[in-house]
């Protein structure tokens, strides 16, 4: 017996569903052993817990959705230039960081990642590159104190 090809897409997604639950509960389990803490004093294991359940939560709800849904949504083909530029962005970015300072490595990751958008022009790449890098800086460097620098070149 075969199945129709919208039931195995269907059971594949289901399948990612119990799949994510599964991983959300294996950090349950793990982070059970640590000391939990009160939300003032957290201990180690507080965070790991409530992620692991909010990572069973999804995946018991797309577990639910996907098995209750009739209309079967055709699976998009891979993306594959925006899988690579946006890696590559996120590559550039850990390379040059330590090399050219925050601001040249985050306004060079963002240019490279914006080359994924078809829609993407030049200017718009300049202006959000720019926009991001400006935003990033004030954060990270400025409101935060991280000890990062600015420039190194």
């Amino acid at each position: 017996m075969t199945m129709q090809p919208d039931t195995v897409v269907a059971w594949r997604r289901a399948a990612s569903g119990a799949i994510l639950a599964a991983i959300g509960i294996a950090i349950i389990a793990i982070s059970w052993r640590y000391p939990f803490g009160t939300v003032t004093q957290m201990g180690p294991g507080f965070i790991p817990h409530y992620v692991g359940l909010g990572i069973v939560a999804l995946g018991v709800v797309i577990l639910i959705t996907d098995l209750r849904s009739d209309a079967v949504k055709p699976v998009n083909p891979i993306r594959w230039r925006a899988f690579v530029l946006i890696s590559a962005g996120i590559s550039l970015f850990a390379l040059l960081i330590n090399w050219l300072g925050l601001v040249p490595a985050m306004f060079l990751s963002v240019a490279v990642s914006m080359l994924a958008d078809d829609e993407a022009t030049p200017l718009g790449i300049l202006i959000y590159a720019g926009a991001m890098t400006v935003l990033g800086w004030a954060l990270f460097i400025k409101a935060l104190g991280l000890p990062l620098t600015a420039f190194l070149v």
